[in-house]
Protein backbone atom coordinates (compact mmCIF):
# COMPACT_ATOMS: atom_id res chain seq x y z
CA UNK A 1 0.00 0.00 0.00
CA UNK A 2 2.56 2.23 0.28
CA UNK A 3 4.14 1.79 -2.67
CA UNK A 4 0.80 3.98 -3.96
CA UNK A 5 1.39 6.70 -1.83
CA UNK A 6 3.07 9.84 -3.98
CA UNK A 7 6.98 9.55 -3.35
CA UNK A 8 7.39 12.53 -1.34
CA UNK A 9 4.32 11.77 0.65
CA UNK A 10 5.71 8.58 1.25
CA UNK A 11 9.24 9.50 2.17
CA UNK A 12 7.62 11.89 4.64
CA UNK A 13 5.44 9.88 6.06
CA UNK A 14 7.83 7.06 6.40
CA UNK A 15 10.64 10.00 8.31
CA UNK A 16 7.67 10.98 10.28
CA UNK A 17 6.05 7.78 11.71
CA UNK A 18 8.46 5.33 10.82
CA UNK A 19 12.01 6.72 11.78
CA UNK A 20 10.08 9.69 14.77
CA UNK A 21 11.67 12.60 12.91
CA UNK A 22 9.91 15.62 14.13
CA UNK A 23 8.33 17.97 11.21
CA UNK A 24 11.11 20.31 11.75
CA UNK A 25 13.63 17.82 10.98
CA UNK A 26 11.82 16.72 7.76
CA UNK A 27 11.23 20.37 6.74
CA UNK A 28 15.01 21.01 7.09
CA UNK A 29 16.11 17.20 5.46
CA UNK A 30 13.98 17.79 2.32
CA UNK A 31 13.57 22.15 1.93
CA UNK A 32 10.04 22.15 2.35
CA UNK A 33 7.89 24.26 5.14
CA UNK A 34 6.41 22.71 8.57
CA UNK A 35 3.54 22.79 7.19
CA UNK A 36 3.94 20.87 4.37
CA UNK A 37 5.47 18.13 6.40
CA UNK A 38 2.50 17.89 8.18
CA UNK A 39 0.33 18.28 5.30
CA UNK A 40 2.27 15.23 3.59
CA UNK A 41 1.99 13.03 6.95
CA UNK A 42 -2.11 13.65 6.99
CA UNK A 43 -2.25 12.99 3.41
CA UNK A 44 -0.64 10.01 3.53
CA UNK A 45 -2.64 8.61 6.68
CA UNK A 46 -6.22 9.99 4.67
CA UNK A 47 -4.84 8.04 1.73
CA UNK A 48 -3.88 4.71 3.45
CA UNK A 49 -7.30 4.73 5.57
CA UNK A 50 -8.57 4.79 2.30
CA UNK A 51 -6.98 1.87 1.22
CA UNK A 52 -7.14 -0.24 4.09
CA UNK A 53 -11.25 0.39 4.09
CA UNK A 54 -11.35 -0.30 0.80
CA UNK A 55 -8.93 -3.94 1.41
CA UNK A 56 -11.41 -4.58 4.39
CA UNK A 57 -14.52 -4.06 1.83
CA UNK A 58 -12.80 -6.36 -0.69
CA UNK A 59 -11.50 -9.02 1.78
CA UNK A 60 -15.38 -9.06 3.18
CA UNK A 61 -16.67 -9.82 0.03
CA UNK A 62 -14.42 -12.28 -0.85
CA UNK A 63 -15.10 -14.29 2.23
CA UNK A 64 -19.27 -14.04 2.03
CA UNK A 65 -19.41 -14.90 -1.30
Amino acid sequence: MMDQLPTVTRQVFNLYAVDGWKHKEIASELGMSEGTSKWHVSHARQVLQALLAKATRHHEILQSA
